[in-house]
């Protein structure tokens, strides 16, 4: 049972390559959601943008990783390098999903929409890989750093549902957000998802094998 998460990762992953390529009627939900565009949902948007921010969200997973160290710290007097890395899966996530999103982009060479886009508020480094956008790198950090923030409400069954349904929410916003900018495909953001999901799974099967 403990590897369930692996097997459950593996086919994410695999989904995650497979659906690499252009879908059916995406260029129709670009032109969707460029005509939604108006100053609220600009600034909206841009908070969403900005949380999703590689900064940001390695400090949420950060932070959630040291809450749930601080969550084992109670049930255990001591601890040893297994333990440390089960509980920090949401760094581990993170970082796995961010080095296969650099690849991943590289390898499939994917260009943006080519559409007047809207800068963010918080200018973000360029570098030469984010030319290429598949997979959408916001939409997976936000998934991994939300996931993670509200998998701290586990041991609380009344805020367990509201915690996952505010990530989902957001998450999903944040994807709706990179294709409102005019800076990413609706794929490259069904991929960002994808990728980061999968990456998740292996954190939770190292928390479940280590812990």
């Amino acid at each position: 049972m403990r590897s369930r998460w692996a097997f459950v990762a593996l086919a994410i992953l695999t989904a995650c390559v497979v659906v690499a390529g252009p879908l059916p009627g995406e260029w129709a939900l670009v032109r969707w959601a460029l005509t939604t565009r108006s100053d609220a949902l600009t600034r909206l948007i841009w908070w969403l943008t900005f949380i999703s921010s590689a900064t940001p969200a390695l400090l949420i997973c950060a932070f959630a990783s040291s809450a749930h160290l601080a969550q084992q710290r109670k049930r255990r007097a001591a601890f040893d390098i297994a333990q440390i890395t089960s509980a920090t899966w949401p760094l581990t996530a993170y970082v796995g999903a961010l080095i296969s999103n650099i690849a991943m982009r590289i390898a499939i060479g994917r260009t943006r929409p080519s559409v007047d886009y809207i800068p963010h508020g918080l200018p973000e480094l360029q570098a030469d890989f984010q030319r290429f956008s598949y997979p959408s790198g916001h939409a997976g950090a936000a998934t991994i750093a939300l996931f993670a923030l509200a998998a701290l409400s586990a041991s609380h069954p009344r805020l367990r549902i509201p915690a996952m349904l505010g990530a989902a929410f957001l998450m999903l916003g944040v994807g709706f957000g990179r294709v409102y900018l005019g800076v990413h495909w609706p794929n490259d953001v069904l991929g960002g998802y994808l990728l980061a999901a999968g990456w998740i799974g292996i954190g939770l099967h190292l928390r479940d094998k280590l812990g």
